[in-house]
């Protein structure tokens, strides 16, 4: 059993598309050693691959932790080292050449601005700093950073204005909770394509609709319809059989199931940035959803439902309270959303926990991290299936 749990939250490029997955150790075992013994078993069951989906991951270690990663059979090339400041002056050049032969790349979590540090960093591929670290003393060097093969990332984004700073700067790669919050580009008001796709979600989310008006919904779009049914088809769902009508799709996997599919398709129908946004809901809802079945909870649907719109307010760009008013949601979702409260406040809010790297302040204490941690990387490897789909239907 793996003590331990590693989540994941994405960093964007300048275009705003994901250019790696940050990991963050949660409540991982005390003592390096057993640290070494996760991360080996971790990365020897392929979990590190399930939890990065193939793609980039940055990790922080400590540099005594360096002489104990795998050394073969593992994507190093994808896996960038985040290594602090003062740490970082403490390894050997022969170390640094040892992983850079290795295929690992290196990062340097940085408190300030060294110069010394730029000229030194041979091996390095990325400089990270923090949100409050004065971006106007970086500005000047940025050029000579980039020349000598540098590039810049600004964690902990939280404001616009910290955003708008580094990126006027020259910053290569952003991450932080700013991404999650409404930019509201348009004002308090939702935009008309994007009210009409609010509409359609509250009709399906309608707690008094019928199964036959809920398929007629999803029929009388002829796209939404297609997309549905090219989705279920796909093999994501290995169906021994072809199913051609929302109808046989409502009896083989239940409304509630072809509702929540058809509710993604019109989410990641709207243009927004960023396109992320979207795959952290489902790993959100998944894991919602499954943290309630393992509580033996009768709630399940609901947990779903509160995780895949905890970012609606960010894809529409309007306040979640103006989103709530036109859903008529149950008050359960209403108030996890809005307040973290009611009876699935808890399962959000321990979510929402276990993604940023928090487990001490985790509201549901009795939870068993093992098993949460494969629901988890379940719910990754859900969400990443149904990415792919998505990205299919871009083609007929």
């Amino acid at each position: 059993m793996i003590q331990g749990f590693l989540s994941r939250v994405p960093v964007y490029d300048r275009a705003l598309n994901l250019f790696a997955y940050e990991l963050r150790p949660c409540s991982l075992p005390d003592g390096e050693s057993q640290l070494e013994t996760f991360l080996q078993e971790f990365w020897q069951s392929h979990r590190l691959e399930k939890l990065t989906g193939g793609r980039r991951g940055l990790i922080p270690l400590s540099p005594s932790l360096l002489g104990h990663l795998p050394q073969s059979s593992g994507p190093q090339d994808r896996l960038i080292l985040n290594i602090s400041q003062a740490a970082f002056s403490q390894i050997s050049r022969d170390e640094l050449q040892r992983l850079h032969d290795q295929g690992y790349l290196l990062a340097v979590n940085c408190d300030k601005f060294d110069q010394k540090l730029i000229e030194q960093a041979e091996f390095v591929k990325l400089l990270a700093f923090e949100a409050r670290a004065d971006v106007a003393e970086i500005t000047p060097h940025i050029r000579h950073i980039h020349a000598r093969g540098l590039q810049l990332l600004l964690r902990h984004v939280e404001t616009r204005a910290q955003f708008d700073n580094a990126f006027d700067a020259g910053f290569d790669y952003f991450q932080g909770r700013y991404f999650e919050c409404p930019r509201l580009i348009h004002g308090t008001h939702i935009p008309a394509n994007r009210l009409a796709v609010l509409n359609l979600i509250a009709r399906l989310e309608d707690p008094d609709i019928t199964i036959e008006e809920a398929e007629n919904l999803i029929r009388q779009d002829v796209t939404l319809s297609y997309k549905v049914l090219r989705l279920i088809n796909s093999a994501f769902y290995c169906l021994p059989r072809k199913i051609d009508s929302i109808s046989r799709a409502v009896v083989l996997l239940g409304l509630e199931r072809i509702k929540h599919w058809a509710i993604v398709i019109l989410v990641n129908a709207i243009d927004y940035k960023p396109r992320e946004l979207l795959i952290t809901a489902l790993v959100r809802a998944h894991t919602c959803e499954r943290i309630a079945e393992l509580s033996h909870r009768s709630d399940a649907e609901q947990c779903y439902i509160a995780g895949l719109f905890s970012l609606l307010d960010a894809i529409m760009d309007a306040p979640m309270t103006e989103i709530l008013q036109r859903l008529n949601l149950a008050d359960e979702i209403t108030e996890a959303l809005l307040y973290g409260a009611g009876p699935i406040g808890p399962v959000l809010q321990t979510v929402l926990c276990l993604e940023r790297g928090l487990c001490h302040k985790i509201p549901l204490r009795d939870l068993d991290l093992a098993s949460t941690l494969e629901a988890y990387l379940e719910a990754i490897e859900t969400a990443e299936a149904v990415r792919r789909q998505l990205e299919n239907q871009t083609t007929p």
